[in-house]
């Protein structure tokens, strides 16, 4: 199973579209601040998150519900705003603001994972300049050579950052 938690009027092929609203693309219709979601423990091998993370109310919650749907290694794909566009700070409903380093904490290695017992390997994570906002403000910007560099001293060079997550989980043992 694939699910796309707060899926909104995102159809993917493949994916189970869950949202609180019922919109295009949604499958089930649940309120992803409520727990625990309508699915069996270990049932999902991929889970997308995109741009829903940072108006939930509990991010840890959340991780914790996501480990508990994600078989032993699903893939965990989250897109949030970057905590240094205006975009992070502009929509009234964010609750949440992301660094590069954010899932980290769920990670085996991090000394600060005692906040959850939910794991994850940090695959990938990706600053995004999106390149569809057609102002002249975003043309330039995305004409910059050196934009990493440029990031540590300016805000507003990146709108997004995108997370490749695994989940890790012993495979079940069998059953008695």
């Amino acid at each position: 199973m694939k699910l796309n938690l707060g899926c909104g009027a995102k159809k993917l092929a493949g994916f189970i579209g869950v949202d609180k609203l019922q919109a295009g693309a949604t499958d089930i219709v649940h309120d992803l601040n409520i727990f625990p979601y309508p699915f069996p423990d270990g049932s999902a091998e991929e889970i997308i998150m995109d741009n829903v993370l940072e108006h939930l109310d509990d991010v840890i919650k959340v991780m914790e519900e996501v480990y508990r749907l994600a078989a032993p290694g699903a893939l965990v794909r989250i897109s949030v705003p970057y905590f240094k566009s205006n975009s992070a700070f502009t929509d009234p409903t964010h609750r949440h603001f992301f660094t590069e380093t954010s899932f980290k904490y769920f990670s085996v290695d991090n000394p600060l994972n005692f906040y959850s017992a939910a794991r994850f390997a940090v695959l990938k994570t990706e600053l995004i300049a999106k390149t569809e906002y057609r102002d002249a403000k975003h043309f330039f910007r995305n004409l910059l050579p050196g934009k990493r560099i440029l990031n540590y001293f300016l805000s507003n060079i990146y709108d997004e950052i995108y997370f490749e997550l695994r989940a890790l989980k012993a495979p079940a043992g069998p059953q008695e």
